[in-house]
């Protein structure tokens, strides 16, 4: 089950923001020391947790040589791994732990820098892009290697649609895996 560190997330994001490198350095060492004691912990209960996993119904004589067999097949590419990452949680997993207090964000120079960027832009006509005349143009500036990237990232919802397509495409039983082909 994924572990949220909440607190030592939000510290993480404060120790990274600081701007001058060389305090950044000393707030992220800092922030490493003071994370590491609710991280061991959480290993040990990860631990555990992936002991009941992998033991469960293996107890008895039958259970115990069926494990064993799948284990031994799959040692040699399945390693143990322990990821600590930021990411976005999906809405339908499971966790312990707790989601940090939301963050209302301030604008940095950099912030207002992009709006200045942005809104000139807006004011320059782009001759290239095909306008509907609908004035609905709110795409969000996305361009179609966004869409891409969306589409090759597993941590994105695009990523499950297209692989969701691409299975349809490859299975004959499917309308699609004929409408690709041109019938």
């Amino acid at each position: 089950m994924t572990t949220v560190f909440g607190n030592e997330g939000n510290n993480f994001y404060s120790a990274f923001f600081e701007p001058d490198s060389t305090q950044r350095r000393a707030a992220l060492d800092a922030w490493v020391e003071s994370a590491t004691p609710a991280i061991q912990a959480a290993v040990s209960e990860e631990l555990k947790a992936f002991v009941e996993f992998v033991t469960e119904g293996r107890w008895t004589e039958e259970g115990w040589k069926l494990g064993e067999e799948k284990l031994r097949r799959i040692q040699n590419d399945y390693h143990l791994i322990m990821d600590i990452k930021v990411r976005k949680l999906d809405l339908r997993e499971a966790f312990k732990g707790e989601l940090p207090t939301p963050v209302i964000q301030k604008s940095t120079p950099l912030d207002v820098q992009a709006a200045q960027h942005n809104s000139k832009l807006q004011e320059t006509p782009n001759r290239d892009s095909e306008d509907d005349d609908t004035g609905d143009d709110n795409d969000g500036g996305r361009t179609p290697n966004d869409d891409r990237s969306d589409s090759m990232n597993p941590n994105n919802d695009a990523y499950d649609a297209a692989m969701d397509n691409h299975s349809d495409q490859m299975n004959p039983n499917n309308e699609a895996y004929w409408s690709s082909r041109g019938h």
